[in-house]
């Protein structure tokens, strides 16, 4: 019981945070760090559109 109580306080605390600007995520890094495909490489550097 204990465990599941300081489980809800530590993600009510980083959900706070992340409301107030205290943790900031970085969304496109964390997912190409987890593996997702179709994430962009964040440390590539933005490619200029061609106009069509």
């Amino acid at each position: 019981m204990l465990r599941w109580v300081l489980l809800l306080l530590i993600a009510f605390g980083l959900v706070k945070g992340v409301e107030s600007g205290w943790v900031e995520l970085h969304w496109n890094r964390l997912l190409h760090d987890v593996g997702v495909p179709f994430v962009p490489d964040p440390d590539s550097p933005a490619a200029p559109r061609q106009p069509t």
